[in-house]
């Protein structure tokens, strides 16, 4: 079992890092940023609708850059790394197909619910325009949870990531990513952030090339780094524990990130249609590219024979191990740009639910409330994710269980947003049913993955080495949308 980090306590690097270097390393990257995040706000007039909407305010490159940046969290320097490790060439590229499935369903489904139910800017109002308060609730839950899991998890993967490659404390990473990015997070809110990630973006992809520059050069050339892969199992495009995990990570991923109010807000953001169209499909791409680029690190790991007890860092133990300083230093302040790029528009997208929630259950609330309030939850939220990411639980686990709970509800929720005429009850059942259906078989481990509870495959006649992941997010989705389904042809809602 493999639910907690196993990232090494002291910097693996060849060239021996100073962790005063290292750490005025993260401290000029966070600073530098939040400098730019803090002079653009500057020069905006941020009102309560502005903090958490910036309606109709980017276009196609803005709305691209920073989306890439939004999605492709700290989290891409562990997660596809570690999957690859054991999952191999499939499963990683079932995680690049999944991390770009949900930019281009919202592509398309974006604009269409937001002509549906335009004086809704979360996905919680529009439940509550759907079917009323309890269904707002249910949805504005799951969305909270989600986000907050995945702050989490990004500040996980930042802490591991410092104390990786130069030896730091998690706390203080942690601590370090949280205020800087808060400085123009909560001063300038949405606006600012979408801007602070649009710039970010331009570093990520350079990073991440120079990265790998240094670790093929570290290996002895292309060809050698290659050499070990060709014929490896892990390179079995086939490969059933593979094309398992990929499979299911091309369900779950698509079914979280619907869920992901800060994706909305870019939807509600994006000047027009054409620019929602356009903006998420070139980000699709981009975040394709950016998992297949960062999970090679571990399919190189695993091939090289390096030590499987710290394959959940593999990117970052493989970069610290064979290459220069440079190279460390630069992969530092990768980690450093990536978690402010998500951190900052998580904690604002859990702002955003809960202050138009908020709005929308007290009419009362004045502008300036909304604003303040925003204010407030995009703080409490960052600080609060600051010590669950120093206990460095497992990256890729902690995202897993929260996607379950999005799985179980995905179909109910968009199918009845979109037109179903399921009742607000059915929306309840049908996703308890989901929940119910993959929790009982859900592992107790990424790898490996033994049913927590129940082992559903014989019972369903299905090969005993199939994917467990797989077998319980297909449950959760296909329990869910069948109850669902039965029970709108059963009992439809009234128009």
């Amino acid at each position: 079992m493999r639910a907690r980090s196993s990232a090494p306590s002291a910097p693996l690097c060849g060239a021996s890092v100073d962790q005063s270097l290292a750490l005025i390393t993260a401290a000029v990257t966070c600073g530098l940023f939040a400098l730019v995040g803090i002079l653009y706000a500057r020069r905006q007039r941020t009102d309560a609708d502005g903090f958490t909407t910036a309606a109709a305010s980017a276009g196609i490159v803005r709305s691209a850059t920073s989306l890439v940046a939004l999605c492709a969290g700290t989290w891409v320097l562990s997660s596809p790394g570690e999957t690859a490790t054991w999952a191999g060439l499939p499963g990683l590229v079932g995680y690049a197909l999944g991390s770009a499935a949900p930019l281009l369903i919202l592509a398309w489904l974006g604009p269409a619910l937001v002509r549906r139910y335009p004086g809704a800017p979360s996905i919680g109002l529009m439940a509550r325009a759907r079917w009323g308060v309890p269904a707002q609730l249910l949805v504005s839950v799951i969305a909270v949870t989600y986000m907050a899991v995945y702050m989490c998890a990004d500040l996980t993967a930042v802490s591991t990531a410092g104390k990786a490659l130069a030896g730091l404390d998690p706390a203080v990473i942690a601590v370090l990513v949280a205020a800087t990015t808060l400085t123009y997070a909560v001063w300038g809110g949405l606006r600012a952030t979408i801007f602070t990630d649009a710039v970010q973006f331009w570093f990520v992809l350079p990073l991440l090339a120079m990265a790998a520059v240094a670790a093929v050069s570290a290996l002895g050339g292309w060809e050698a780094a290659q050499q070990p892969l060709l014929g490896h199992p892990l390179m079995e495009p086939l490969a059933s524990m593979g094309v398992g995990m990929g499979l299911c990570l091309l369900i779950a991923i698509p079914a979280a990130n619907l869920f992901d109010q800060s994706q909305w807000q870019r939807v509600v953001a994006c000047a027009d249609t054409r620019t929602v169209r356009w903006a998420f499909s070139l980000a699709a791409l981009g975040m394709a590219v950016v998992v297949l680029g960062a999970g090679w690190f571990g399919l190189w790991y695993a091939a090289h024979g390096m030590d499987p007890a710290t394959a959940n860092s593999a990117l970052l133990v493989l970069i610290a191990s064979k290459t220069p300083l440079w190279a460390v230093l630069g992969v530092l302040a990768l980690a450093m740009i990536l978690v402010m790029s998500t951190l900052g528009s998580l904690a604002n997208g859990i702002a955003s639910v809960v202050a138009n929630d908020l709005a929308s259950l007290r009419p009362a609330t004045t502008p300036g409330q909304r604003l303040w309030t925003g204010r407030l939850v995009t703080a409490l939220a960052a600080l609060i994710a600051v010590p669950i990411a120093a206990q460095q639980p497992s990256v890729t686990y902690v995202f897993l269980v929260a996607d379950l709970l999005c799985a179980a509800a995905v179909i109910p929720v968009f199918a009845g947003l979109a037109g179903w005429r399921l009742s607000a009850p059915g929306l309840f059942i049908a996703t308890a049913a989901g929940l119910v259906a993959g929790g009982v078989c859900f592992p107790d481990s990424v790898y490996p993955a033994n049913p927590l509870l129940v082992d559903l495959r014989p019972w369903l006649g299905l090969p005993a080495d199939l994917n467990t992941f797989l077998v319980s997010f297909a449950l959760a989705i296909a329990v869910s949308g069948l109850v669902a389904l039965g029970i709108r042809i059963a009992a439809p809602a009234r128009r």
